[in-house]
C-alpha cells in the first residue's frame, strides 16, 4: 500500500471519522485509490435531498490536500450544476463549476486563489489535518441557512461500480 492511501485508511479509521459517520455526518461509500467517495448530509429541506456524494482525489495525502467535487454516482460524472445546493441567488459559491473542485480554500486545486491564504488561513488545508477536516467543511457547508434548495435525482446517490467498498479495518 503506497504511503498516502496507508495515511487516508489510517485516517478513515481513527475515532473522529467514525464519530462522525455515527452522527449520521457522512459515510465513507466507496474506495479507487486515490479517489474516495464519500455519502455528506445535508440540512434537512422540503423536497430537498438527504445529502450528495462528494468524490475527493487524495493523491499525497495527507502532505498534499485533497481535491474534491460533488459526484453524480449513476452517471458518475461531476455533478450538474443545476442539481447542486443552491442559495435564493443560485448555486452555492463553494460548489459552483469552478476547476472541477471545491471553490474553497481547503480544496487543493483552489487554495492559491486570490487571497484566501491570508483572510481565511484556519480553512486551508494542512499536512497535520485529516480527511475528517475535509468532511466537516462540506458539511458544514449543507447546513448553513442559506442552502435552499437542491433537486437531486435519486441515482445521483448510487455508487458507481468503479468504486470498491472496502473495509479498512480487516484492509490495514
Amino acid at each position: 500500500m503506497r504511503p498516502d492511501e496507508a495515511a487516508l485508511s489510517n485516517d478513515l479509521q481513527s475515532l473522529a471519522f467514525r464519530i462522525g459517520e455515527r452522527r449520521g455526518k457522512w459515510k465513507l461509500k466507496g474506495v479507487q485509490f486515490p479517489f474516495a467517495l464519500f455519502f455528506i448530509a445535508a440540512r434537512p429541506l422540503s423536497g430537498g435531498p438527504s445529502g450528495f456524494l462528494l468524490r475527493s482525489e487524495c493523491s499525497g495525502y495527507p502532505a498534499i490536500a485533497p481535491t474534491s467535487q460533488l459526484w453524480h454516482g449513476g452517471l458518475n460524472a461531476a455533478l450538474e450544476l443545476r442539481f447542486r445546493p443552491h442559495t435564493a441567488q443560485g448555486v452555492m459559491e463553494a460548489f459552483k463549476d469552478w476547476n472541477h473542485c471545491l471553490y474553497h480554500p481547503i480544496d487543493r486545486a483552489a487554495r492559491d486563489h486570490g487571497k484566501w491564504a491570508r483572510e481565511f488561513p484556519e480553512l486551508l488545508w494542512m499536512p497535520e489535518r485529516n480527511i475528517t477536516f475535509l468532511l466537516e467543511t462540506v458539511y458544514d457547508l449543507l447546513h448553513r441557512s442559506e442552502y435552499v434548495a437542491a433537486a437531486l435525482p435519486a441515482e445521483a446517490l448510487n455508487v458507481p461500480q468503479t468504486f470498491v467498498d472496502i473495509d479498512f479495518k480487516r484492509a490495514s
